[in-house]
């Protein structure tokens, strides 16, 4: 049977699709400007906001250390059906889209490859596949004993931990994505990951039908000094106003990187915060003879020695 019969009509719509798409995008449509002087010479604000009513959206820019997800797609839908909206009203309305490079999560990563090389090779050719106990739900024992009941089923792990894809090393998750193995070793140095994932989301956003200014998109990264120099900007400018101002609190503390390594920006342990603990003096009334021999010369003679022991339930002790 020809496939070819089956999928045409949906062939069809693609075809359309990629038809306009590409008009859209060789004219410009969706490249909106402030008014200019030939438009209307008016200088007064809010005359200008009357005569060319305007309206401005986007969303919290996608993180590039993958492609966009269903989550990513709800999100955008809901811009790009406004942005649509207050096109049909008139208004000059500007859809932008800039790329999340920021933190550590795509340092770490990196990290992680270059870990990975080393102990497998450039390409991975020295991993080999490791068993994994997939723990296969069995038949649920009844009341009479050494019987089981085929119509039910007993699994040790829980349905999350059953469906979750077992990927250990970072290369795997780059091969899940789709990347051929022999170019993952590129992803060790972290600015490849700027230079390939924005393109693809672009390339999604556009197959999705976005109506995306693409003039206005960049990398929020210190690989682009406009940007960074921007945030600089705002940060100072937001301080002078009295709206932000230094402060203390507990965070979690990366003593490699030098920096505090907030929830996004680790590797691993998201979720995982600061834990208050109660120190306990714990008076040493003795040593062992190895612990004797262990600090011998180094205590004072006759100092006391004490041990702190730090717990979450002091009324234990």
């Amino acid at each position: 049977m020809s496939t070819s019969r089956q999928t045409e009509k949906r062939d069809t719509l693609i075809a359309i699709e990629k038809k306009y798409q590409k008009y859209w995008s060789d004219n410009g449509l969706f490249e909106t400007d402030a008014p200019t002087k030939e438009e209307d010479s008016t200088t007064d604000p809010e005359e200008l906001r009357r005569r060319h009513p305007k309206f401005f959206a986007t969303m919290a820019y996608p993180y590039m250390n993958g492609t966009l997800h269903a989550g990513h797609s709800f999100t955008l839908s809901k811009v790009e059906f406004q942005t649509g909206f207050a096109r049909m009203e008139g208004r000059r309305a500007l859809f932008p889209l800039g790329f999340h490079c920021t933190g550590m999560p795509i340092k770490a990563c990196a990290d992680k490859l270059v870990r990975e090389i080393e102990m497998f090779g450039k390409n991975f050719e020295a991993y080999k596949e490791e068993e994994v106990d997939e723990e296969l739900p069995k038949p649920a024992p009844t009341a009479a004993a050494g019987k089981e009941d085929v119509t039910k089923f007993a699994a040790k792990k829980g349905k999350a931990a059953a469906k979750a894809v077992r990927l250990k090393y970072q290369f795997q998750i780059m091969k899940a994505l789709g990347l051929p193995q022999e170019e993952v070793h590129k992803f060790a140095d972290p600015l490849h990951w700027l230079e390939f994932f924005p393109p693809l989301c672009k390339q999604h956003c556009t197959n999705f039908g976005l109506r995306i200014d693409w003039r206005r998109s960049f990398i929020t990264t210190d690989a682009n000094p406009y940007y960074d120099a921007f945030v600089r900007w705002q940060m100072n400018r937001l301080k002078e106003l009295g709206k932000i101002k230094f402060g203390e609190r507990y965070t979690i503390y990366s003593s490699k990187d030098g920096q505090p390594c907030m929830d996004h920006d680790r590797s691993d342990g998201e979720g995982v915060g600061p834990q208050e603990y109660t120190g306990i003096k714990l008076k040493v009334l003795g040593f062992a003879d190895e612990a004797k021999a262990a600090v011998e010369g180094k205590i004072p003679a006759g100092a006391n020695v004490y041990m702190v022991a730090a717990t979450l339930r002091p009324e234990t002790m």
